[in-house]
């Protein structure tokens, strides 16, 4: 990186640095004044959505109270939007609020595939009211990402989503005010343009292409520990061609076609590169990312082990963990080793999972385990999540709540699979060759595989068998359907799905189910289950470990 190039950087760090400082100081006035600010959010968005065509229909005012509010919208999902979001995609006229959206944010559901999710400009500052006291505690805490560039990553989309969607929906500096979006472009170690290549397998090489490249990196920020587990095991596979791009600053086959950007040349990086020997280790993490001071990413629940995993690669940096944000809004942003709410951001309910009433953020007390209901300024009223939170304590007014997991659902690394995805594909796979599906296994990694994957158990003769590896592509190729899975599978965070045909897939099931403490008569065959290595049955070990083989 050149001089000039380092002082633009540290320029702009120290211009950023001051500007969310402001974003700091009104979260932190804010957590002193909680019910007002959020009756305050409450009111901007029925402003907005009053007089729209969901306002008419779910006889919306801009001067209802919070309990009129309450008693005439109902708590809701994606289902209960998914047809004016169609009309409004189809008609590009405003109808969950006033304003108009030109961009559409895919992700996954449970009853539907995949859920575009609207991101109007009123949506977008609030997401800046998470962003802006985040990234600032961020300068204060760690003070060495200032000293080079950073590696967001932030949307990807599937290869065969990418001809269905404009080119905004890749493009997450437009989701930043224009002061951070220029701040970005200048300090982002890999160029926003990768995410426009023509499959994930280009933008992934890309990407690893660029950050070996960049030696002054400072900052990591990825969603999934097991993200950026998977651009390493790309970078190692790929090291020959990495040092090769990086020598010449020349794409090389096959990814000649990502000619339209220009490919990155650092001779220093390129000899590292070359002469690695293959090995994930810190010493090879230091030598690439001398100066790496901070690495974020999810860290509880099942991303628990592998962040683990990924902070012991990069010893020499620190480690801070994600707060809660999905496609649908921001519940959650850390500071220091809190996690308060984002009150500047949206308008908050709760439903305290015990007693399943419903409460404002003023009303959470400490220990409730609470899931999130979002009122945003795109337009989705009382929008419930499927999270499990802990309140942990305040800040000043302000609810700090923990993440636990999912209430429904498995989500090892973000492929957020559901029970009834689940049960279609045990309708579907039912009496194929005779098997007879039980239930869907969701198998971390183990000493034999190197990555989680999903298998189907279910019972089945000899004959059967000998159709498994049929059968496993089938169930892969329907596992794919799910936006969020086929991500996952595309970067490398999990193995392929596969088929388990044992000979009472049912006495499996349950004796497992009994040898953890359950009475016979009182098993609920569960359609998805995450079953830990030590938790599997010995006949089920046996299988798993004779396809892991014949996998490698």
């Amino acid at each position: 990186m050149s001089a000039l190039n380092s002082l633009t950087t540290s320029l702009l760090h120290f211009a950023s640095s001051q500007l969310t400082r402001q974003g700091a100081k009104k979260m932190l006035e804010s957590s002193k004044q909680l019910e007002s600010i959020q009756r305050a959010k409450l009111q901007a968005t029925l402003t907005l959505v009053a007089g729209s065509a969901s306002g008419k229909q779910h006889n919306v005012s801009a001067d209802m109270s919070l309990e009129e509010f309450q008693q005439r919208i109902p708590v809701t999902d994606y289902d209960h939007w998914h047809d004016m979001i169609v009309e409004q995609q189809k008609s590009n006229s405003p109808m969950l609020t006033s304003e108009g959206c030109e961009r559409y944010q895919p992700t996954s559901g449970s009853t539907s595939k995949i859920k575009w999710i609207p991101y109007t400009q009123a949506f977008l500052n609030e997401l800046d009211g998470a962003i802006s006291p985040w990234m600032s505690d961020l300068y204060s805490s760690f003070p060495g990402i200032k000293k080079g560039r950073h590696y967001w990553s932030l949307s990807w989309v599937p290869s065969d989503l990418r001809n269905q969607v404009s080119e905004s929906i890749n493009d997450d500096l437009k989701l930043l005010p224009w002061w951070k979006r220029i701040f970005m472009a200048r300090t982002m170690a890999v160029p926003e343009a990768v995410s426009l290549a023509e499959s994930s397998e280009e933008s992934f090489f890309a990407t690893s292409c660029y950050l070996a490249s960049c030696t002054d990196l400072s900052f990591i920020s990825v969603w999934s520990p097991t993200f950026a587990m998977s651009i390493l095991q790309l970078m190692q596979e790929h090291r020959a061609a990495i040092a090769e791009v990086l020598r010449t600053g020349e794409w090389v086959e096959p990814f000649k076609t990502l000619t339209y950007l220009e490919a990155p040349k650092n001779l220093e990086a390129a000899k590292i590169m070359a002469a690695w020997d293959g090995e994930i280790s810190p010493k090879i993490t230091k030598a690439l990312w001398p100066n790496l001071a901070l690495i974020s990413s999810w860290d509880t629940s099942s991303s628990k082990g592998w962040a683990e995993k990924l902070h012991a690669i990069f010893p020499h940096s620190g480690f801070q963990g994600k707060g809660l944000w999905a496609t649908e809004g921001v519940v959650t942003f850390p500071i220091g080793d809190k996690y308060p709410l984002s009150l500047n951001s949206h308008f908050y309910e709760f439903e305290d999972l015990e007693t399943q009433e419903i409460l404002t953020a003023w009303q959470l007390k400490e220990g409730q385990r609470v899931r999130p209901i979002l009122t945003t300024g795109n337009g989705l009223l009382r929008y419930a999540t499927k999270d499990q939170l802990l309140v942990t304590g305040f800040i000043n007014q302000c609810p700090c709540l923990q993440f636990i997991s999912r209430i429904d659902g498995v989500d090892m690394v973000g492929e957020k699979l559901a029970p009834d995805v689940a049960v279609n594909l045990i309708n579907e796979f039912d009496g194929k060759h005779g098997i007879a599906p039980v239930t869907l296994l969701a198998l971390p990694s183990n000493e034999f595989r190197a990555k989680p994957t999903y298998a189907l158990l279910c019972s089945g003769d000899d004959k059967a068998k000998a159709h498994g590896a049929e059968l496993s592509a089938q169930l892969e190729n329907s596992l794919c359907q799910h936006f969020h899975y086929k991500l996952a599978r595309e970067l490398g965070q999990l193995a392929k799905a596969e088929l388990l045909i044992v000979d009472d897939a049912m006495d499996v099931y349950t004796s497992h189910k009994i040898a953890g403490g359950m009475v016979a008569g009182n098993i609920k065959v569960e359609p998805l289950v995450l079953w830990q290595s030590e938790q599997l049955p010995e006949a089920l070990k046996v299988s798993l470990n004779e396809h892991a083989e014949r996998s490698a």
